[in-house]
């Protein structure tokens, strides 16, 4: 009786905190100080700056700035979990609409990716203007590119996706989840995370066969060269984020915290566009040198 009772008052705490995050929430960005958390699960403030210096023991990525920011959303999920001794607080966030950790964010792209594939798949090929627009080009991809751009509207896909995932995790959409996350899909497009012709890679080889009756020759005289196009590239995000090459994905992710903490717009007016690049740069770092 005693157990369930203390897991009742951790839950109450846990609706608290993402109660107050809600109301302070724009667009997904919130910042929760340790004063007010310290208020929220019912603690004196001594009490709690002792169990986040205990916490940071075990994350040594984490910094101390009087806080969790949004961008430390999986740590403060993680602290909760620690604290109250419940394994649900990542899912009551997710539908809280306030945060979304890694794993959901995948489970978006690879919809997001599957939503296209399966609508072009069951798309009937216009041979006529996809011959047209191949004799206008000297690359078949760049026809067809301009093929299902006059076919599709990628908006169209972005916001599907979107909305089957609200529904899919019933989240609350009045935070600012549907623009964080439209923002965020729109951001992946032009990398390789969400790269459209190896999204419709399949498309495009099958037709390029039934057009020609024969299968596409895969271009491997260009893959050195591509090797040292991402070698630079590297070295040129490294630099951005003001790192040494070598650097692994632990540093990597400090940096991009600290840059995102520095040009927050509700620190830094200007910084928006900013925190824009910040984030496009570092998808495209985490992509090249791994998770």
């Amino acid at each position: 009786m005693v157990q369930k009772t203390e897991t009742k008052k951790a839950k109450q705490i846990l609706h608290d905190v993402i109660f107050e995050l809600q109301n302070v929430s724009e667009s997904m960005q919130w910042f929760l100080s340790y004063d007010r958390l310290s208020e929220l699960i019912e603690i004196r403030k001594e009490e709690c700056l002792r169990k986040v210096y205990q916490f940071k023991a075990a994350k040594p990525q984490m910094t101390l700035s009087g806080g969790f920011h949004e961008v430390d959303g999986d740590l403060l999920v993680d602290f909760l979990a620690w604290i109250l001794e419940l394994d649900e607080v990542a899912e009551e966030f997710l539908k809280g609409g306030i945060f979304f950790s890694e794993r959901p964010l995948y489970e978006l792209r690879e919809s997001y990716k599957s939503l296209i594939q399966k609508t072009i798949a069951n798309h009937k090929l216009d041979q006529e203007l996809i011959l047209l627009l191949t004799a206008a080009t000297i690359d078949f991809d760049d026809a067809v590119d301009s093929y299902l751009m006059d076919k599709f509207e990628i908006d169209f896909f972005v916001r599907r996706s979107i909305h089957q995932f609200l529904e899919k995790f019933e989240i609350h959409p009045e935070f600012g989840a549907e623009e964080f996350l439209y923002e965020y899909l729109k951001s992946l497009i032009p990398t390789k995370i969400l790269n459209f012709r190896d999204i419709t890679r399949e498309f495009r080889d099958r037709t390029y066969y039934e057009l020609y009756g024969r299968f596409r020759e895969t271009k491997k005289k260009k893959k050195k060269k591509l090797v040292q196009t991402v070698s630079d590239e590297v070295k040129d995000l490294l630099a951005f984020f003001d790192l040494e090459p070598g650097a692994n994905i632990t540093d990597v992710k400090k940096k991009f915290k600290e840059l995102l903490k520095k040009y927050h717009p509700d620190i830094n007016k200007k910084g928006e566009e900013m925190t824009k690049r910040i984030i496009l740069k570092y998808n495209r770092l985490v992509e090249l040198i791994g998770t």
